[in-house]
């Protein structure tokens, strides 16, 4: 980060001459008649630049629990979803800052550049990695596109873990969200990306999930949807900080989603998925995948122990 001070002062003097007398021509000052010097007061130094609150919540030092896909620019990769090749993400207190590392790296490094909603990017002088802030409203979550190296590329999501017995373990809540992804489908020059809705149901006394996710196939400014796919198989335990599952879904590839709870008692959750697809474009099975995030919508008697 780089802070900017400006500091100006303004100083203006006035000399008013008394007009010129007669016969002798000389000038003549009059006692009182020089004001004296008047200055602007200058304006306050600026504020150092901050990065924009990727977690808000955020108050010490911590590594933030990240879960998505990551993708190469190279084709015929498969994209990786388990935690450890994933962009990790920290914030240090003492500077309000955050810092990354990128996968196959054990440096952590300041963010290049942040995107936040106004399209404007943030240059913090590093190159270790690019964010792109998606999702808005959150306090113990991040939604985000991120690329380092020009190599490799993710859609992530971020949050601060719920710690172990800040699950509710009676009564059920609903949590609504959006999810960001990519797509093996391209045609050029096209842009092709995925995003849409995630809803989810947990009964936290009985540990049951149900839900579903709505996405849609991105082509530049076009938008086409994909349906609904319900969820199957879920994995989830009353108290458990950890959830999964699969989409309902008999195309061929990789079909599932993992997840946990964010903030102190669960009010957050962030994710992954992936899922085949048939584009409504060529007809074609393509694969998508990426990550998730959500809050805690209508409860019922939702408690913490």
């Amino acid at each position: 980060m780089r802070s900017f001070q400006v500091r100006s002062i303004l100083v203006a003097t006035a000399f008013a001459l008394a007009s010129c007398g007669g016969g002798g021509g000389s000038a003549l000052v009059t006692p009182g008649s020089v004001p004296p010097p008047t200055t602007t007061a200058p304006p306050p130094p600026q504020a150092p630049a901050t990065p924009p609150l990727i977690i808000p919540a955020a108050a010490t030092n911590q590594q933030f629990a990240a879960m998505g896909a990551t993708d190469s620019f190279s084709a015929g990769q498969s994209p990786r979803l388990d935690s450890e090749n994933q962009l990790q993400v920290r914030y240090l207190a003492s500077t309000n800052s955050y810092e990354v590392q990128v996968p196959g790296s054990q440096a952590w490094s300041g963010i290049s550049y942040i995107f936040t909603g106004s399209g404007t990017p943030i240059n913090f002088g590093n190159d270790a990695a690019h964010l792109w802030l998606r999702s808005a409203g959150y306090q113990y979550s991040s939604l985000f596109e991120w690329s380092a190296n020009n190599s490799i590329y993710g859609h992530e999501a971020i949050g601060m873990a719920t710690p172990a017995g800040g699950v509710p373990v009676t009564g059920s809540a609903t949590y609504l969200g959006q999810i960001l992804g990519s797509t093996s489908e391209i045609h050029f020059p096209d842009d092709m990306g995925i995003d849409g809705s995630i809803s989810m149901r947990f009964n936290f006394g009985a540990g049951t999930l149900s839900g579903s996710i709505t996405p849609n196939l991105r082509q530049d400014f076009a938008s086409f949807s994909l349906g609904t796919l319900n969820f199957r198989d879920t994995v989830y335990a009353a108290g458990s900080p950890t959830f999964s599952g699969k989409f309902d879904t008999n195309l061929a590839g990789i079909n599932g989603f993992g997840g946990q709870f964010t903030g102190p008692n669960a009010q957050e959750l962030i994710g992954n998925f992936a899922f085949p697809y048939q584009s409504p474009i060529d007809n074609q099975t393509y694969q998508a995948d990426g990550a998730f995030v959500g809050r805690g919508g209508a409860t019922t008697n939702r408690t913490s122990p």
